[in-house]
Protein backbone atom coordinates (compact mmCIF):
# COMPACT_ATOMS: atom_id res chain seq x y z
CA UNK A 1 0.00 0.00 0.00
CA UNK A 2 1.23 3.56 -0.70
CA UNK A 3 -0.49 7.16 -0.14
CA UNK A 4 1.29 9.98 -2.27
CA UNK A 5 -0.08 13.77 -0.85
CA UNK A 6 -0.79 15.44 -4.07
CA UNK A 7 -1.59 18.86 -2.52
CA UNK A 8 -1.19 20.01 0.90
CA UNK A 9 -3.21 23.24 0.60
CA UNK A 10 -6.34 21.42 -0.53
CA UNK A 11 -5.46 17.86 0.75
CA UNK A 12 -5.33 15.54 -1.96
CA UNK A 13 -4.14 12.39 -2.60
CA UNK A 14 -3.45 8.75 -4.34
CA UNK A 15 -3.97 5.95 -2.29
CA UNK A 16 -2.97 2.75 -3.43
CA UNK A 17 -3.65 -0.72 -2.42
CA UNK A 18 -3.46 -4.52 -4.45
CA UNK A 19 -2.54 -2.50 -8.08
CA UNK A 20 -5.86 -0.40 -7.38
CA UNK A 21 -5.08 3.38 -6.89
CA UNK A 22 -8.19 5.91 -5.64
CA UNK A 23 -7.68 9.75 -4.84
CA UNK A 24 -8.42 11.30 -2.09
CA UNK A 25 -10.38 12.41 -0.34
CA UNK A 26 -12.91 9.83 -0.96
CA UNK A 27 -16.19 8.41 0.46
CA UNK A 28 -17.16 4.77 0.93
CA UNK A 29 -20.99 3.36 0.87
CA UNK A 30 -21.66 1.03 3.59
CA UNK A 31 -21.92 -2.71 2.56
CA UNK A 32 -22.57 -3.85 5.60
CA UNK A 33 -23.21 -7.97 4.71
CA UNK A 34 -21.61 -7.44 1.01
CA UNK A 35 -24.75 -5.26 -0.36
CA UNK A 36 -26.42 -2.32 0.67
CA UNK A 37 -29.66 -2.09 1.12
CA UNK A 38 -31.50 -2.74 -1.87
CA UNK A 39 -27.92 -1.62 -3.75
CA UNK A 40 -26.07 -3.99 -5.92
CA UNK A 41 -22.15 -4.15 -6.82
CA UNK A 42 -23.37 -3.06 -10.11
CA UNK A 43 -24.94 -0.22 -8.88
CA UNK A 44 -21.97 0.83 -6.96
CA UNK A 45 -19.31 -0.02 -10.39
CA UNK A 46 -22.20 2.34 -12.32
CA UNK A 47 -24.22 5.30 -10.04
CA UNK A 48 -24.40 6.72 -13.64
CA UNK A 49 -22.68 9.61 -15.75
CA UNK A 50 -19.42 7.62 -15.40
CA UNK A 51 -19.53 8.22 -11.51
CA UNK A 52 -18.82 5.20 -9.51
CA UNK A 53 -17.82 4.22 -5.73
CA UNK A 54 -14.14 3.54 -5.67
CA UNK A 55 -14.49 2.20 -2.36
CA UNK A 56 -16.90 0.32 0.34
CA UNK A 57 -16.91 -0.85 3.65
CA UNK A 58 -18.61 -4.30 4.96
CA UNK A 59 -18.91 -5.79 8.39
CA UNK A 60 -16.25 -8.81 9.06
CA UNK A 61 -18.34 -9.43 11.95
CA UNK A 62 -22.04 -9.57 10.68
CA UNK A 63 -20.44 -11.64 7.43
CA UNK A 64 -18.56 -14.05 10.32
CA UNK A 65 -22.10 -14.85 10.96
CA UNK A 66 -23.57 -15.05 7.81
CA UNK A 67 -22.68 -16.48 5.74
CA UNK A 68 -19.76 -17.17 7.69
CA UNK A 69 -16.00 -16.00 6.79
CA UNK A 70 -14.79 -19.74 5.56
CA UNK A 71 -17.25 -19.50 3.08
CA UNK A 72 -16.31 -16.16 1.80
CA UNK A 73 -12.35 -16.99 1.46
CA UNK A 74 -14.01 -20.45 -0.36
CA UNK A 75 -15.70 -18.52 -2.85
CA UNK A 76 -12.07 -16.47 -4.08
CA UNK A 77 -12.49 -13.81 -1.15
CA UNK A 78 -15.26 -10.97 -0.75
CA UNK A 79 -13.97 -9.60 -4.33
CA UNK A 80 -15.53 -12.58 -6.18
CA UNK A 81 -18.03 -13.42 -3.43
CA UNK A 82 -19.89 -9.58 -4.16
CA UNK A 83 -18.37 -9.09 -7.92
CA UNK A 84 -17.02 -5.44 -6.61
CA UNK A 85 -13.29 -5.28 -8.28
CA UNK A 86 -13.00 -1.61 -6.07
CA UNK A 87 -11.48 -1.07 -2.56
CA UNK A 88 -12.87 -2.74 -0.30
CA UNK A 89 -12.25 -2.10 3.97
CA UNK A 90 -13.58 -4.00 6.43
CA UNK A 91 -14.55 -2.93 9.89
CA UNK A 92 -14.07 -5.07 12.75
CA UNK A 93 -17.42 -4.93 14.87
CA UNK A 94 -16.47 -2.72 17.29
CA UNK A 95 -19.01 -0.24 17.05
CA UNK A 96 -21.62 -3.13 17.15
CA UNK A 97 -20.88 -3.01 20.95
CA UNK A 98 -23.94 -0.52 20.79
CA UNK A 99 -26.28 -3.14 19.17
CA UNK A 100 -29.39 -5.11 20.64
CA UNK A 101 -27.07 -8.41 19.91
CA UNK A 102 -23.96 -6.97 22.02
CA UNK A 103 -23.47 -9.49 25.38
CA UNK A 104 -20.48 -7.70 27.03
CA UNK A 105 -17.27 -7.04 27.55
CA UNK A 106 -13.80 -7.43 29.23
CA UNK A 107 -10.48 -5.83 28.51
CA UNK A 108 -9.75 -9.21 26.63
CA UNK A 109 -12.79 -9.43 24.76
CA UNK A 110 -16.19 -8.39 23.12
CA UNK A 111 -19.35 -10.58 23.05
CA UNK A 112 -22.05 -10.83 20.91
CA UNK A 113 -24.78 -13.04 20.03
CA UNK A 114 -25.02 -14.64 17.05
CA UNK A 115 -28.81 -13.17 15.80
CA UNK A 116 -29.01 -16.15 13.02
CA UNK A 117 -28.18 -18.79 15.87
CA UNK A 118 -28.37 -16.87 19.24
CA UNK A 119 -25.03 -18.82 19.68
CA UNK A 120 -22.71 -16.72 21.67
CA UNK A 121 -19.60 -15.18 19.69
CA UNK A 122 -16.13 -14.27 21.73
CA UNK A 123 -14.67 -11.20 19.56
CA UNK A 124 -10.69 -10.56 20.27
CA UNK A 125 -7.98 -8.99 18.56
CA UNK A 126 -6.52 -12.17 16.78
CA UNK A 127 -9.98 -14.00 16.24
CA UNK A 128 -11.22 -10.36 14.04
CA UNK A 129 -8.17 -10.32 12.36
CA UNK A 130 -8.32 -14.14 11.46
CA UNK A 131 -11.77 -13.29 10.41
CA UNK A 132 -10.98 -10.02 7.77
CA UNK A 133 -7.93 -12.38 6.33
CA UNK A 134 -10.62 -15.01 5.55
CA UNK A 135 -12.72 -12.52 4.13
CA UNK A 136 -10.07 -10.94 2.26
CA UNK A 137 -10.72 -7.25 2.18
CA UNK A 138 -7.99 -4.44 1.10
CA UNK A 139 -7.95 -2.93 4.42
CA UNK A 140 -8.87 -4.37 7.70
CA UNK A 141 -9.48 -2.08 11.11
CA UNK A 142 -8.17 -3.47 14.32
CA UNK A 143 -10.65 -3.99 16.82
CA UNK A 144 -11.59 -1.55 18.97
CA UNK A 145 -13.20 -0.48 22.12
CA UNK A 146 -15.73 2.30 21.48
CA UNK A 147 -17.23 4.36 24.60
CA UNK A 148 -20.67 5.67 24.36
CA UNK A 149 -21.59 8.93 23.80
CA UNK A 150 -21.70 10.74 27.59
CA UNK A 151 -19.60 8.31 28.81
CA UNK A 152 -17.68 9.53 31.93
CA UNK A 153 -13.73 10.30 31.89
CA UNK A 154 -12.99 7.24 33.85
CA UNK A 155 -14.94 4.56 31.42
CA UNK A 156 -13.83 6.82 28.20
CA UNK A 157 -10.15 6.02 29.55
CA UNK A 158 -10.88 2.51 30.25
CA UNK A 159 -11.86 2.24 26.69
CA UNK A 160 -9.02 4.03 25.65
CA UNK A 161 -6.79 1.97 27.36
CA UNK A 162 -8.38 -1.13 26.39
CA UNK A 163 -8.39 -0.11 22.41
CA UNK A 164 -4.41 0.47 22.18
CA UNK A 165 -4.25 -3.34 24.29
CA UNK A 166 -5.66 -4.24 21.37
CA UNK A 167 -4.08 -2.37 18.46
CA UNK A 168 -0.88 -3.71 19.44
CA UNK A 169 -2.54 -7.40 19.75
CA UNK A 170 -4.30 -6.71 16.22
CA UNK A 171 -0.74 -6.01 14.82
CA UNK A 172 1.13 -8.92 16.25
CA UNK A 173 -1.87 -11.33 14.95
CA UNK A 174 -1.98 -9.66 11.56
CA UNK A 175 1.77 -9.58 11.47
CA UNK A 176 1.74 -13.54 11.52
CA UNK A 177 -1.16 -14.09 9.29
CA UNK A 178 0.40 -12.38 6.34
CA UNK A 179 4.03 -13.84 7.00
CA UNK A 180 2.16 -17.01 6.56
CA UNK A 181 -0.13 -16.05 3.65
CA UNK A 182 1.56 -12.91 1.82
CA UNK A 183 -2.24 -11.29 0.73
CA UNK A 184 -1.14 -7.83 0.48
CA UNK A 185 -3.80 -7.00 3.72
CA UNK A 186 -2.84 -3.61 4.99
CA UNK A 187 -4.76 -2.67 8.19
CA UNK A 188 -5.51 0.50 9.86
CA UNK A 189 -5.26 1.67 13.77
CA UNK A 190 -8.38 3.24 15.32
CA UNK A 191 -8.41 6.47 17.56
CA UNK A 192 -10.42 6.35 20.34
CA UNK A 193 -10.87 8.98 23.79
CA UNK A 194 -14.84 9.85 23.57
CA UNK A 195 -15.07 14.07 23.48
CA UNK A 196 -12.35 14.45 26.34
CA UNK A 197 -9.18 16.00 24.22
CA UNK A 198 -6.71 15.04 26.93
CA UNK A 199 -7.22 11.64 25.62
CA UNK A 200 -8.14 11.80 21.95
CA UNK A 201 -4.13 13.40 22.25
CA UNK A 202 -2.91 10.41 24.16
CA UNK A 203 -4.61 7.84 21.55
CA UNK A 204 -3.55 9.75 18.79
CA UNK A 205 -0.41 9.77 19.95
CA UNK A 206 0.00 6.69 20.56
CA UNK A 207 -1.64 4.62 17.74
CA UNK A 208 0.40 6.89 15.59
CA UNK A 209 3.41 5.27 17.48
CA UNK A 210 2.79 1.78 16.08
CA UNK A 211 3.43 0.84 12.32
CA UNK A 212 0.16 0.86 11.19
CA UNK A 213 -1.16 1.56 7.28
CA UNK A 214 -3.57 4.53 7.99
CA UNK A 215 -5.02 6.06 10.85
CA UNK A 216 -8.90 6.25 12.07
CA UNK A 217 -11.00 8.19 13.99
CA UNK A 218 -13.35 6.30 15.68
CA UNK A 219 -15.95 7.11 18.43
CA UNK A 220 -17.53 9.74 17.10
CA UNK A 221 -21.10 9.97 14.80
CA UNK A 222 -22.65 8.52 17.95
CA UNK A 223 -25.05 11.01 18.74
CA UNK A 224 -22.63 14.67 19.71
CA UNK A 225 -23.20 17.80 18.19
CA UNK A 226 -21.23 18.62 15.18
CA UNK A 227 -19.56 21.00 17.18
CA UNK A 228 -18.30 18.41 19.40
CA UNK A 229 -17.40 15.77 16.31
CA UNK A 230 -15.54 18.16 14.86
CA UNK A 231 -13.39 18.91 18.16
CA UNK A 232 -12.34 15.58 18.69
CA UNK A 233 -11.15 15.21 14.51
CA UNK A 234 -9.38 18.90 15.00
CA UNK A 235 -7.83 17.64 18.13
CA UNK A 236 -6.07 14.33 16.88
CA UNK A 237 -5.28 15.80 13.36
CA UNK A 238 -1.45 17.69 14.06
CA UNK A 239 -0.75 14.16 15.51
CA UNK A 240 -1.56 12.45 12.22
CA UNK A 241 1.59 11.85 9.81
CA UNK A 242 0.92 13.67 6.47
CA UNK A 243 1.81 10.43 4.69
CA UNK A 244 -0.86 8.07 5.77
CA UNK A 245 -4.56 8.27 4.90
CA UNK A 246 -7.00 9.86 7.75
CA UNK A 247 -10.00 8.31 8.09
CA UNK A 248 -13.15 9.25 10.22
CA UNK A 249 -15.51 6.66 10.38
CA UNK A 250 -19.40 7.31 10.20
CA UNK A 251 -19.28 10.61 9.14
CA UNK A 252 -21.60 11.22 6.09
CA UNK A 253 -23.82 14.40 5.83
CA UNK A 254 -22.32 16.24 3.25
CA UNK A 255 -22.25 19.85 5.28
CA UNK A 256 -19.79 17.78 7.76
CA UNK A 257 -17.65 15.98 5.65
CA UNK A 258 -16.91 19.52 3.36
CA UNK A 259 -15.87 20.99 7.30
CA UNK A 260 -13.90 17.74 7.25
CA UNK A 261 -12.09 17.85 3.97
CA UNK A 262 -10.89 21.74 4.42
CA UNK A 263 -9.08 20.24 7.58
CA UNK A 264 -7.13 17.34 6.37
CA UNK A 265 -9.63 14.18 6.54
CA UNK A 266 -9.40 11.86 3.63
CA UNK A 267 -11.37 9.13 3.76
CA UNK A 268 -15.22 8.67 5.43
CA UNK A 269 -18.07 5.98 5.56
CA UNK A 270 -21.81 6.46 6.42
CA UNK A 271 -24.50 5.00 6.01
CA UNK A 272 -26.42 8.68 6.12
CA UNK A 273 -26.84 8.67 2.02
CA UNK A 274 -28.83 5.31 1.18
CA UNK A 275 -30.82 5.68 5.11
CA UNK A 276 -32.21 9.21 3.88
CA UNK A 277 -32.90 8.45 0.61
CA UNK A 278 -34.97 5.06 2.16
CA UNK A 279 -36.82 7.65 4.08
CA UNK A 280 -37.38 10.03 0.93
CA UNK A 281 -34.39 12.84 1.63
CA UNK A 282 -32.96 13.29 -1.45
CA UNK A 283 -29.22 15.16 -1.47
CA UNK A 284 -28.86 17.87 -4.17
CA UNK A 285 -26.52 21.36 -4.68
CA UNK A 286 -29.58 23.04 -3.97
CA UNK A 287 -30.25 21.23 -0.54
CA UNK A 288 -32.50 18.40 0.87
CA UNK A 289 -35.66 17.38 -1.32
CA UNK A 290 -37.99 15.66 0.63
CA UNK A 291 -39.51 13.59 -2.53
CA UNK A 292 -42.80 12.72 -0.75
CA UNK A 293 -44.22 16.48 -0.61
CA UNK A 294 -47.11 16.87 -3.00
CA UNK A 295 -45.66 19.18 -4.23
CA UNK A 296 -43.40 16.85 -6.33
CA UNK A 297 -46.63 14.54 -7.23
CA UNK A 298 -46.82 15.58 -10.49
CA UNK A 299 -43.68 17.38 -11.51
CA UNK A 300 -41.80 16.11 -14.39
CA UNK A 301 -38.31 16.97 -13.63
CA UNK A 302 -35.66 14.62 -12.41
CA UNK A 303 -34.79 14.75 -8.73
CA UNK A 304 -31.90 17.66 -9.83
CA UNK A 305 -31.46 19.48 -13.01
CA UNK A 306 -28.30 18.24 -14.60
CA UNK A 307 -27.46 15.02 -12.43
CA UNK A 308 -26.45 12.43 -14.53
CA UNK A 309 -27.35 9.77 -12.45
CA UNK A 310 -29.13 6.92 -13.40
CA UNK A 311 -32.07 7.93 -11.62
CA UNK A 312 -32.02 11.69 -12.60
CA UNK A 313 -31.66 10.36 -16.57
CA UNK A 314 -34.93 7.88 -16.29
CA UNK A 315 -37.31 9.01 -13.57
CA UNK A 316 -39.19 12.20 -12.61
CA UNK A 317 -39.74 13.29 -9.43
CA UNK A 318 -43.22 12.50 -10.02
CA UNK A 319 -42.43 8.39 -10.33
CA UNK A 320 -39.92 9.08 -7.29
CA UNK A 321 -42.40 10.12 -5.24
CA UNK A 322 -45.16 7.26 -6.35
CA UNK A 323 -42.40 4.68 -5.53
CA UNK A 324 -41.64 6.34 -2.11
CA UNK A 325 -45.44 6.87 -1.54
CA UNK A 326 -46.38 2.85 -2.00
CA UNK A 327 -42.99 2.32 -0.12
CA UNK A 328 -41.92 -0.23 -3.70
CA UNK A 329 -38.17 -1.46 -2.99
CA UNK A 330 -37.40 0.02 -6.55
CA UNK A 331 -37.68 3.11 -5.55
CA UNK A 332 -35.04 2.80 -1.88
CA UNK A 333 -32.68 1.58 -5.03
CA UNK A 334 -33.61 4.53 -7.27
CA UNK A 335 -33.27 6.96 -4.52
CA UNK A 336 -30.04 5.73 -2.80
CA UNK A 337 -28.53 5.67 -6.70
CA UNK A 338 -29.33 9.09 -6.67
CA UNK A 339 -27.95 9.86 -3.48
CA UNK A 340 -24.08 7.98 -3.30
CA UNK A 341 -24.16 9.78 -7.16
CA UNK A 342 -24.22 12.73 -5.29
CA UNK A 343 -22.14 12.42 -2.62
CA UNK A 344 -19.21 10.84 -5.09
CA UNK A 345 -18.97 14.09 -6.91
CA UNK A 346 -19.76 15.55 -3.20
CA UNK A 347 -16.00 14.50 -2.88
CA UNK A 348 -14.28 16.20 -6.17
CA UNK A 349 -12.15 18.66 -4.64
Amino acid sequence: MSFKLTSKEQRTGEFTVRKKTITTPFFMPVATKATGKSITSDDYKDLGGGVRANAIICNALLLSFKPGSEIIRDMGGIHEFMNFDGVIFTDCGGFQSSRNFFLRRTTKALWFKNPYNNETVRLDPKTIMRIQHEIGSDVAMVLDDMAPYGASFELAKEAMETTHRWAEESLLAHKELELKNKTGQKVFGIIQGNFFDELRIESAKFITSLPFDGFAIGGVAIGETTKEMIQAVKTVLPYLPEDKPRYVMGVGKPEDITALTKIGVDCFDSVYPTMSARHGTMLTKQGRIYIDKAKHQKSKEPIEKGCTCKTCRNYTKAYISHLCKVKDPSGYRLRSIHNLHFMMNHLKL
